[in-house]
């Protein structure tokens, strides 16, 4: 039947196994009015199951989940079909998935989609980018995203070059080093950066933040300070641990990938550990991170707290392009929103207690964003660098 042959080329193609015949031969059944029922059962099933889950569809996951739902749930022979506004809807499911693009799998009513379909804003704020400014050891200040490629500096024995992929990075000109200055890169709300330090360590950075660190790296330890956030991937060196310094926390790896969250408006230092080992301190509260596990350091205490199983995906969004909620409070999106897109949120009352779900591509205009935000039923205006937030 159509529909079993649908389902079974569905999961063939979103797991990667279908064949060039049989994806020619998917596109020719989705092609074909005869078979408008059984694609709209496929779809209603895909939407029953999200709804019942009250999930999103995420990009990065989109091709496991829906393999997975037409592999486990069987359609039932005969079923109500869908009216008109959800079969369009359902259909969209599909084309979106197709073209990798976000969707919230909440199921709006007719008149909370007209109205979000509806919704204008007279402004906008368009997304943040590669910027960033490097102030030398001598005071002196270049900002990256107008300076050419190619040699900026020379600082002490390293050459400070911009690559073409948009990096920063550090080389040296001799085994010892002549002289070990400073230096700080620094990113603007609305700004990113990519560093790579003189030992060869990978360094992003997260908009409103920087980093402080040497031109070389000598004695005992590499040691380096933050603000904001960032993501490392130490190069590893047994003899000479990496050491991350923010605040009165401090991060010792001896290499690994991990991520601190440490901006001043949040409640506190988040360092996430992917791979390898991190030894987290503050005083004297020491723990040992493995793999997967949050240290999360309050700053009103002194107690050092270990989620075991964090949100890894959800952590790391920023530095592969997009913004993951996950049961995420609006205060929190409204501030992630404000730093990439350099605006101010004001609120026109208190704030609404909602929590949201889902997966944005980080170079959509702030706008968009906020439509999806609205399908919850939550409204904004944008006014000038300033996004509303409505009772």
């Amino acid at each position: 039947m159509p529909g079993e042959r649908l389902s079974y080329l569905l999961v063939r193609y979103f797991g990667n196994a279908a064949t060039e015949a049989e994806n020619e031969e998917l596109m020719v059944l989705l092609a074909n009015n005869e078979n408008e029922p059984a694609v709209k059962s496929v779809m209603d099933e895909v939407w029953s199951s999200f709804k019942e889950s009250n999930t999103v569809f995420a990009p990065a996951k989109s091709s496991e989940m829906l393999a997975g739902i037409l592999k486990t749930r069987q359609l039932p022979a005969r079923r109500r079909f869908l009216n008109s506004w959800q079969a369009v809807a359902a259909v969209l499911i599909f084309l979106l998935l197709g073209t990798g693009m976000f969707r919230w799998l909440t199921r709006p009513t007719q008149t909370s989609l007209a109205k979000t379909e509806s919704t204008t804003f007279k402004h906008d704020a368009a997304p943040g980018g590669n910027k960033a400014t490097l102030t030398l050891a001598n005071g002196a200040v270049i900002v990256l995203d107008s300076a050419v490629n190619g040699l900026l500096a020379q600082q002490g024995n390293a050459r400070v070059q911009k690559l073409s992929d948009g990096q920063l990075a550090y080389k040296a000109l001799h085994e010892k080093p002549i002289e070990v200055l400073y230096n700080t890169l620094t990113t603007p709300r609305g700004g990113q950066y990519q560093l790579v330090l003189p030992d060869g360590s990978k360094v992003w950075l997260n908009a409103a933040s920087s980093i402080s660190y040497p031109t070389a790296f000598t004695g005992g330890e590499r040691s380096v300070e933050i603000k904001g956030e960032a993501y490392f991937e130490v190069a590893k060196n047994t003899t000479m641990p990496f050491v991350v310094k923010v605040n009165d926390v401090r991060v010792q790896v001896l290499g690994t990938h991990f991520n601190i969250n440490a901006y001043s408006d949040e409640d506190a230092v988040k360092t996430t550990l992917l791979e390898g080992a991190v030894k987290v301190t503050k005083g004297a509260a020491t723990v040992l991170l493995n793999p997967g596990e949050q240290a999360i350091l309050a700053y009103s205490s002194s107690e050092i707290r270990v989620h075991a199983n964090a949100d890894l995906e959800s952590v790391i969004a920023w530095k592969n392009g997009y913004f993951s909620f996950n049961q995420t409070d609006l205060a929190t999106i409204m501030r992630q929103m404000a730093r990439w897109y350099d605006v101010d949120i004001v609120y026109s009352g208190k704030v609404p207690d909602r929590r949201f779900g889902g997966e944005i591509p980080r170079n959509t205009n702030a706008a968009q964003v906020l439509k999806m935000l609205e399908e919850s039923k939550v409204h904004f205006r944008i006014e000038g660098k300033k996004v509303i937030v409505l009772p």
